[in-house]
């Protein structure tokens, strides 16, 4: 059940990611008030090229954009187009817009006066099929007033995603648009989330010793820290799920190293909310992830205390990237490594006869008490006669141990 649990809650938020950030390629129009006076169609490219042209020149280029827009002119009429142009009109003013136009508006920090459209909206549909190709601009003029509107028609492909920027193609569809799958991201993160905190715990008895409900939930957080921010910066800095296997692939073998590291933090705090320690008469009873065992006092040799710390070779990978960082983030990683040098947990370590050992984690790694009432287990080993060594073990240990079996090279 503790693993499930988990299971559902990563497995949930990381789907929420790639829900979330899958960006749609679909084809936008995008819908703007035009005003074609001749003042405007007459005007020069640039201040710079206008003492460089001639007259002639000028009136020849204006006559080419008089063909242009002649040529991709088409006639509408009908209320929705209407609409379209009155709400377009009062957001050049600045006046507020109902929140189904507004949800149209570029996404933008500082959004212009344009609305979105797919080509099957309406009343974008009744010329979608004039359009037909990448930049195409098609103008559209009233039937019974002298009123235009400009349409620019946009084909998104994976290139037009870069890192860091997104999209880079402007203006920006509104998010809505751009990632259609966003809210139900938003969906499936709350369902795990809500399945993490209401899935039953599993029942003990009162004699049985398990760590607290909160140092696990600390450790489930501690591991998500981890997991999901470097999970998902290449999909955050490229801009789309998909668009991050094309375009932003070397994010991944930056990334993802701590992003396996959290996987590997969640898999100890999966042990850690399965383990439990039953005291009875003649024996202890440990459950783990891998099932329940029974160890008979008689069959044991000796217990001593037990520090587990990093290995070696992790902290000295942890030092180097405090090398590698720089400003902040040399700040961030000098303290990581600081808290892995220094960090240690407490065990009771059983010699079973046979040669295996057991492990029974006490302190945390600041070395503070994690499991409550476990002088009771020792109280009870030294009352069957069970030998004491004083004398403290070091193990160097990736993560959570419970059981060794005996070397038998």
């Amino acid at each position: 059940m503790e693993s499930r649990r988990r299971i559902i809650l990563c497995g949930c938020t990381l789907a929420a990611v790639l829900i979330g950030m899958y960006a749609s390629l679909e084809p936008v129009v995008i819908i703007g008030i035009f005003n074609p006076p001749k003042q405007q169609i007459f005007l020069p490219l640039s201040k710079s090229s206008d003492s460089l042209l001639s007259e002639e020149d000028r009136n020849m280029r204006a006559r080419e954009r008089q063909r242009e827009i002649e040529a991709n002119l088409t006639v509408i009429e009908g209320r929705a187009w209407e609409d379209v142009y009155t709400n377009l009109a009062k957001v050049e003013k600045g006046d507020r817009v109902p929140e189904a136009w507004s949800r149209r508006l570029p996404s933008d920090q500082h959004p212009m006066s344009l609305f979105f459209y797919r080509r099957d909206d309406t009343p974008v549909r009744t010329v979608s099929h004039l359009l037909y190709k990448d930049n195409q601009q098609l103008y559209l003029r009233f039937k019974d007033r002298d009123a235009f509107l400009k349409i620019d028609y946009r084909i998104f492909s994976d290139n037009d995603f870069h890192l860091g920027s997104g999209l880079s193609r402007y203006p920006h569809p509104p998010t809505d648009m751009l990632y259609p799958y966003r809210k139900y991201g938003l969906v499936i993160l709350l369902s795990g989330i809500a399945l993490y905190a209401l899935l039953p715990r599993r029942k003990i008895s009162p004699h049985t010793m398990r760590y607290p409900r909160w140092r696990i939930v600390c450790g489930d957080i501690a591991s998500l820290l981890a997991i999901v921010p470097f999970f998902s910066f290449p999909f955050l800095i490229t801009g789309g799920t998909l668009q991050a296997f094309t375009q932003g692939w070397p994010l991944f073998f930056f990334f993802w190293p701590v992003f396996i590291i959290g996987i590997w933090m969640l898999s100890i705090a999966v042990r850690l909310a399965a383990f439990s320690v039953t005291v009875k008469e003649d024996r202890l009873i440990l459950s783990s992830t891998s099932g329940e065992k029974e160890f008979l006092f008689k069959d044991m040799a000796f217990f001593q205390p037990v520090v587990f710390r990093p290995p070696k070779w992790l902290i000295a990978l942890s030092w180097l990237a405090v090398l590698a960082g720089k400003g902040s983030a040399r700040l961030g990683a000098a303290g990581r490594a600081m808290m892995l040098s220094g960090s240690a947990s407490g065990s009771i370590n059983i010699r079973l006869r046979n040669g295996a050992d057991i492990f029974i984690n006490i302190t945390d790694q600041m070395g503070n008490n994690a499991l409550k009432g476990f002088e009771n287990i020792l109280h009870k080993l030294k009352e069957y006669g069970v030998e004491e060594k004083t004398e403290t073990r070091e193990i160097r240990s990736l993560g959570l141990e419970t059981m060794r079996l005996p070397d038998t090279r």
